[in-house]
């Protein structure tokens, strides 16, 4: 029997325009999928052994989950978060998605109109047997432009009783959206009722890719004939969809943003620099990789643009860590020395200020403002000749 053709990126991003939902066959291993499952479910394990270690006081639960829509009564379907510093099998899973087949990749840009979409949601939702059915919803209210276009990989064989994702085709359009929020039950009722919907049956290594307009729910995942169903997800954002998204990414907070493109170039960078080790092994656990999605790991490594993004967080507050005027400048002083016009002036402001320095030096900022301004920044001339004046003042 002659092998079914797969679909080309154009012929994707077609039927999900017109759909809203679209499956990609095989975009990574079984094995992967295997793999990475096993590794998920240990992760939500030690996360949940751990809150019952701290007795589920407040909200220590969001240090590993994400809410989820109709967790169930014991809390069969949960939303776990997931790290991608330091993670090489999910970081290989998303070579694998991204880089060694084009299909997602060229799918999304089609879509979307180019690969400047942001990296929004990363996480896995696991279902087990007892999970009852969600209701139908869309995962953002209508507006013009699809808001986000996620991703579900199955990590394993889904079957009917184990609560698969029921979508349900041109159901992104604001007509379908308009009858859905109607105030008269009737009428959503009838939209439910009257339209065809299809089930997310997928083999290990398939995906669905939706528009997050489009009206879907996960399934009852049957109690006796049901079985654990794992599925890892990602979200893009879309830069043309200006309007609010309407709802909170699950993605961990020490994951910056970063473009699609960003996010591939990081996983080509990672891959080369694990090279043709097993990561699934725990024999070479020893083995020590420079992790393209640890900023921290790259800036004490010496990468300039690493400090300065560090420099960044540690002034903001931003990035998984707590603002730390001290560390800013520190990290900025080193970026410096390395010649990135950007870190001289940020430096330049934290003397300006005062911050994260003993004291207030308008001497030693005029003269990181001027070696930015050397540097080409755009505004540190402007900030050199306002220093000026002030010390011409007091003078």
């Amino acid at each position: 029997e002659k092998k079914k053709k797969a679909p080309s990126a154009a012929m994707a991003a077609r039927t999900l325009g017109q759909d809203g939902v679209v499956k990609l066959d095989g975009i990574i291993s079984s094995n992967t999928a295997s793999k990475l499952r096993n590794e998920i479910l240990e992760r939500r394990n030690a996360a949940l052994a751990s809150i019952d270690d701290s007795h589920g006081d407040g909200d220590d639960w969001r240090k590993y989950f994400a809410d989820v829509l109709l967790k169930g009564r014991q809390g069969q379907r949960c939303d776990l978060l997931l790290p991608l510093a330091h993670n090489p099998m999910l970081q290989t899973a998303l070579h694998e998605l991204l880089v060694s087949s084009n299909l997602l990749y060229n799918t999304l840009v089609n879509a979307l109109g180019g690969d400047d979409i942001t990296l929004y949601e990363l996480s896995s939702l696991i279902s087990e047997p007892g999970s009852p059915r969600q209701p139908v919803h869309p995962d953002n209210p209508h507006q013009e432009f699809p808001p986000l276009l996620t991703v579900f990989v199955a990590l394993q064989d889904i079957t009917p009783a184990m609560g698969p994702t029921n979508f349900i085709p041109r159901s992104h359009t604001a007509k379908a959206h308009a009858v859905f929020n109607d105030n008269d039950i009737t009428r959503r009722d009838g939209l439910l009722r009257n339209s065809h919907s299809v089930v997310a049956l997928l083999q290990s290594g398939d995906a669905s890719l939706f528009d997050s307009r489009t009206l879907h729910c996960g399934g009852a995942n049957d109690i006796e004939e049901g079985a654990t169903r794992v599925l890892v997800y990602m979200s893009f954002r879309n830069p043309r969809a200006t309007e609010p998204i309407g709802n909170v990414g699950s993605l961990m907070p020490g994951i910056e943003q970063m473009t699609l493109s960003e996010l591939r170039t990081k996983l080509i960078e990672a891959k080369m620099s694990r090279g043709d080790v097993d990561v699934s092994s725990n024999e070479d656990n020893d083995i020590s990789f420079v992790d393209p999605f640890d900023d921290e790991q790259a800036a004490e490594q010496g990468d300039a643009l690493a400090q300065l993004k560090l420099g960044n967080n540690y002034y903001l507050g931003e990035g998984g860590v707590e603002s730390n005027s001290e560390e800013a400048v520190r990290w900025f002083q080193l970026a410096s020395e390395q010649g990135l016009a950007q870190a001289s002036f940020n430096l330049g402001v934290c003397y300006f200020e005062g911050k994260g320095v003993p004291r207030q030096d308008l001497k030693r900022a005029l003269e990181l403002f001027t070696l930015a301004a050397k540097g080409r920044h755009p505004g540190a001339k402007e900030a050199r000749d306002e220093v000026l004046g002030m010390l011409e003042i007091v003078q």
